[in-house]
């Protein structure tokens, strides 16, 4: 459906059929066993209740108990039986999860009124046995970024420049993101974010850094995992703009949020007697973002995928929708259907070069004709219904299915390739044009064509079984068939016999990979083990099998590329009844718990990590013949990349609201694919080909110190410290370099040794006031100071003669920023109004991004510069990154 036919419909149906959308968390389960502290038997009639709710329950003739439809947040639960002492715990309920509880009771004469307060739920988590980053509505709202990959550079061992993201050292493309339970990545291109998530859209972002366990798969750095917000049993809406500027450029953001009880279910179907068991809600939501950017920029772009420019009147263009249906029809079932489109369309500034192609940044030497600069255009879109029950106490289960499209399309103003014009760098002498410029291009076209696409249909059943109240296992698998198309053309401009240009790479491809896991909880002198095993396999499909058996029968194959084939076909195992080979890993996982009293805690973990490489570095140029010495062919037989990873921990409560955790890690990675050079039969020229044959290690030590909302303050400070060393840092680094270095491991050019973030908020509730000398202030204020501080990004220093250091061996100057949000609400008949004032870098610190390589800083007219530099090429305006800015909002909800 073109898009602008799926806004307008999506737009009928959130505005016609229901009402715009305040957050609402999703509802969650509380159940296990009450026992006798002395016989272990299970009491029944026991009390459950959670305080400040109507919501409680009895212990049946077992001991067990379920309380469900709890949102997400912070409770005490309180058992009660006559005879036995009363007990208080504190927990937490995020999410759609079910929170087990064992109590055990002890007996006591009636008169006792004694209590007793057990264990720090929300701070302490006996059962997590590996590092994790939960941020909740309320922590991503309060941070100055717009969406989750954003949010997500701001935790500690999370480094994030641009669309890279980089957890404790690995590469941007080791990372899995989950929307709802089902993975959204782009195996073609590498990147992890295959759709643009606003934060608004979102209840909770949870970011697994270290051992996590066998149900995550395709990931070797980290997991982020994604619930979108749900409907409630009341309709709530929001309605938001916004507007910033560096004092003062363009940057808009509008929302527009409705969620509540589905109308059709609840007031239409019953008014013709027909009823709908159970209750059906909806959420809906429209996020646009437009901005120029603080660089030089164009006008508006011209999208070709959509035929317009009426989507993308600035440079950088971001739109996003999602429609969410949720249906309970008992207190043990929901059924859910998510739809979910984004749209981005600008020109790469801040693109990573890993994951997009031919996005090198802010293109310095387009200034003079930026409309004939590239356009990107990233499309993504995920339908997913899934299905949750809880047939007993003891067992739970989910079923997915989900569609994930994604296409990125890159042109110049929307031509075709064959309307390209010469790229040329002239300047006027006299009466002619002189083809002698001054390093900027002057007319012509970006010599770049690309389009690429992925399909994926995936299948997902994960089922948890609590055997005991000590032993609980969780299994599961998943099944991905997707299809995949690529087409790249450079320099279309070129006369070639197929009308390509200089050199093009076409191709289209089917595949199946999928996984299977299985987890064991042991529970042992309070001790927690999280032992896994996982299998994930990978059945390349046709267009490969075809290549490799087609080229085997060429005479003119290099002796390593036919050692490469023949070990596709002879080392892979075969699908019985068919001629399909495949691969496979396993990977262990290992996790230990260990409460040492009730306020510390001690855990570590062990685990095999395994990632398929990106398809790009599979399929490239497949079975065909270099024609020059920069080609750069794929390898049908590289395997996944592997990680061994260790993490030890120990997380200590200050109070009652206020946790340290300091973590150690160490990872080594290997069988990173890389491109090296392949000699040519003659005539044939030498070329490229992707191996299994780097690697990398890194090592750190984090630290964190949260204290959570009370007294209406909460602050967290994270510190990092590490290390990453490697080869290579990208696939193509030896190509590019046109060799390698050495054998020596070097600084990765995203290594940042120290990192600190730290915030300080104050929230002041509807009924609170506030006196400040004399002033009272009325209720509804939130406040928010952020600070970040890191190390430079790296470089290799020279002189002036061109001699040259270590590889990425110097760091530029330190990263720092400042950022303050205020929000005030009033109401006034029914509605919430609310403005905020959003302070970003506030001391419009000077990031600097380019580093001059001599005097390791920013370029100072008058500094010395290696040989062959010109001056002009230094005065690069993204050489720092974005200063100060101020974003006003003004809204209301209801």
């Amino acid at each position: 459906m073109k898009p602008i036919r799926y806004i307008a419909l999506s737009s009928v149906i959130i505005l016609l059929s229901q009402g715009v959308l305040l957050s609402h968390p999703q509802e969650g389960t509380i159940a296990g066993y009450v026992y006798d502290a002395v016989t272990g038997v299970g009491l029944p009639g026991v009390n459950l209740v959670l305080e400040g709710t109507t919501k409680g329950a009895s212990t049946d003739p077992n001991g067990a108990f379920k309380i469900s439809h709890i949102q997400s947040g912070t409770y005490i639960l309180t058992t009660s039986m006559i005879g036995y002492k009363k007990k208080n715990y504190r927990l937490e309920v995020a999410g759609e999860k079910i929170v087990m509880m064992v109590f055990y009771l002890e007996e006591t004469v009636i008169e006792m009124k004694g209590e007793e307060v057990v264990g720090e739920r929300p701070m302490i988590e006996k059962e997590v046995t590996a590092s994790q980053r939960i941020m909740d509505t309320r922590t991503l709202e309060a941070l100055p970024v717009h969406d989750v990959r954003s949010a997500l550079a701001t935790r500690a061992g999370i480094s994030g420049e641009g669309t890279d993201i980089h957890i404790r050292g690995g590469r941007a493309s080791e990372i899995l993101m989950i929307v709802d339970g089902i993975p959204v990545r782009d195996p073609l291109s590498g990147t992890a974010f295959g759709m643009y998530l606003p934060v608004s859209s979102v209840s909770e972002v949870e970011a697994l850094t270290g051992g996590f366990n066998a149900e995550y798969g395709q990931a070797m750095s980290g997991v982020v995992d994604v619930k979108l917000k749900e409907g409630s049993d009341h309709y709530h809406g929001k309605i938001g703009f916004s507007s910033s500027g560096p004092f003062w450029y363009f940057d808009r953001t509008t929302i527009l949020q409705l969620e509540g009880p589905e109308y059709i279910t609840k007031r239409l179907l019953p008014a013709i007697g027909i009823h709908i068991p159970g209750k059906v809600s909806f959420f809906s939501s429209l996020y646009a973002r437009f901005s120029d950017t603080y660089l030089p920029h164009t006008d508006s772009l011209y999208s070709s995928v959509f035929e317009t420019s009426k989507l993308s009147p600035r440079e950088e263009n971001t739109l996003s929708g999602i429609l969410k249906f949720t249906w309970s029809p008992t207190d043990n079932q929901k059924l859910a259907l998510s739809l979910s489109r984004s749209i981005e369309i600008n020109q790469g500034y801040f693109l990573s070069g890993n994951e997009y192609p031919f996005a090198y940044g802010f293109p310095y030497r387009y200034k003079n004709i930026l409309d004939n600069y590239l356009t990107f255009t990233r499309d993504g879109n995920q339908v997913t219904l899934s299905y949750h029950n809880v047939p007993n106490l003891q067992t739970f289960y989910d079923i997915k299915f989900s569609r994930f499209f994604t296409n990125l399309r890159i042109d110049v103003g929307g031509k075709h390739w064959s309307k390209y014009d010469e790229l040329l760098d002239i300047y006027p002498s006299g009466d002619s044009l002189t083809a002698r410029g001054d390093g900027f291009w002057d007319i012509g076209d970006a010599p770049y064509w690309h389009d690429h696409y992925v399909e994926t249909y995936t299948g997902k059943f994960d089922i948890t079984r609590a055997i005991s109240p000590v032993y609980s296992i969780k299994t599961g698998l998943l099944l991905q068939g997707l299809e995949i198309q690529w087409i790249d053309i450079h320099y279309p401009w070129f006369a070639s016999p197929g009308g390509l240009g200089l050199n093009n790479d076409i191709y289209k491809a089917r595949g199946l990979d999928g996984g299977i896991y299985f987890q064991n909880q042991i529970s042992f002198a309070g001790m927690i083990a999280n032992l896994g095993i996982r299998l994930d396999s990978w059945v390349p499909g046709r267009y490969l099998e075809d290549g490799v058996k087609n080229t085997l029968k060429k005479e003119d194959i290099p002796p390593i590329v036919e050692q490469e084939y023949n070990a596709y076909l002879d080392d892979n195992p075969r699908i019985p009844f068919t001629d399909y080979h495949f691969k496979a890993h396993f990977s262990p996982r290992v996790g230990i718990s260990y409460p040492i009293t009730d306020r510390d805690k001690f855990f570590f973990s062990y685990g095999h990590f395994s990632q398929l490489p990106d398809r790009k570095f599979v399929c490239s140029k497949l079975g065909r013949r270099a024609t020059s010495t920069y080609e750069l062919v794929g390898n049908p037989n590289l395997n996944q990349t592997i990680t061994v990873a260790y993490e030890l921990g120990l997380e200590h409560l200050f109070g009652e609201h206020t946790k340290l955790v300091t973590t150690a890690y160490y990872k080594d990675i290997f069988n990173y694919p890389t491109a090296q050079k392949v000699p040519g039969i003659p005539p044939n020229p030498d070329f490229w080909m992707y191996f299994n044959s780097d690697y990398s290690r890194s090592l750190g030590l984090e630290i964190t110190l949260e204290k959570r909302l009370s007294r209406n303050w909460y602050s967290d400070i994270e510190f990092t410290l590490s290390q990453s060393k490697g080869r290579t840092s990208t696939a193509e680094d030896i190509y590019w370099r046109g060799k390698e270095e050495s054998l020596k491991e070097w600084y990765l050019i995203w290594d940042r040794p120290l990192k600190v973030f730290g915030s300080l908020g104050y929230i002041m509730r509807d009924n609170e006031k506030l006196n400040i000398f004399g002033l009272t202030i009325p209720g509804s204020l939130n406040a928010n100071l952020s600070l970040s501080l890191q190390s430079g990004r790296r470089y290799t220093p020279q002189d002036t003669l061109g001699n040259r250091e270590e590889l990425n061996s110097g760091i530029g100057p330190y990263w720092s920023r400042v950022d303050i949000e205020l929000k005030k609400g009033v109401r006034l008949s029914g509605l919430k109004f609310n403005i905020s004032l959003k302070g970003r870098n506030i001391f419009n610190y000077r990031n600097v991004y380019y580093i001059n390589p001599v005097t390791g800083r920013d370029y100072r007219l008058g500094d010395p510069l290696p040989p062959y530099t010109d001056e002009e090429d230094m005065l690069n305006p993204a050489r720092y990154r974005e200063g100060g800015s101020v974003e006003i909002g003004i809204g209301f909800t209801f």
